[in-house]
């Protein structure tokens, strides 16, 4: 477990338009950015004006032109609510798409090569960027030097809101807990569903949030 938390130490990172959460450790944010974070238009364009801000994270207690962006509508309505203290993570059934949520931050990759949408270059970024999204206040684009592709792992610190039933997905051989079609996980302010046609987070305090599904993204 030591050798395990001195590994999350080294995916700490400094980032242009989000809070970069990491694969294992990015959870609980220690301070919120001091940086405003205006509504990043759902684009393809290939810079964002945001400026750069840097955070720190922790482990939880207890435990390629782009598609035009439109916001896909949800088919399937969420008639499951679970409730986490600290945090979660969690993978679409079609194991796509892979978010963790905390109480101030949630970060959504698209881990699948089939998207039809680029999301926009961070400004100043030279880490990755184009397939993940993440949402504090307001929701963006974001560089990011990881990936959460294990992070909902069966094994994980992050999947206690799973039940005896639910759905799981293999994932490059790993074993992922899915949370079904319908239900959603919300984080303190911040909601996270999952539905036929995709994810879509929102905080719940601030209306702000996104979508994500192959076939687009939306920020709003």
């Amino acid at each position: 477990m030591l050798g395990h938390m001195r590994s999350l130490k080294h995916l700490l990172l400094v980032v242009g338009v989000v809070p970069v959460m990491t694969a294992c450790s990015l959870i609980g944010l220690k301070s919120s950015p001091t940086a405003s974070e205006p509504n990043v238009p759902s684009s393809g364009s290939s810079a964002s004006t945001v400026p750069t801000v840097s955070i720190s994270l922790s482990l939880p207690s207890g435990a390629s032109s782009s598609a035009p962006a439109t916001t896909a509508a949800a088919s399937t309505p969420t008639t499951d609510v679970r409730k986490v203290a600290d945090a979660a993570a969690f993978a679409t059934p079609s194991g796509r798409i892979v978010c963790i949520i905390a109480d101030n931050s949630v970060r959504c990759d698209f881990i699948s090569s089939d998207k039809a949408w680029t999301s926009p270059q961070p400004k100043g970024c030279d880490l990755a960027w184009g397939d993940s999204l993440y949402l504090t206040q307001t929701a963006g684009s974001t560089c990011h030097g990881d990936t959460l592709a294990d992070t909902p792992s069966l094994d994980s610190d992050y999947v206690s809101w799973r039940r005896s039933g639910d759905p799981t997905v293999v994932v490059n051989g790993l074993t992922l807990a899915a949370l079904p079609y319908g239900s959603a996980i919300l984080v303190g302010t911040l909601q996270c569903d999952s539905a036929t046609t995709g994810v879509t987070c929102r905080n719940t305090s601030t209306g702000h949030g996104f979508t994500m599904s192959r076939e687009a993204y939306s920020i709003f």
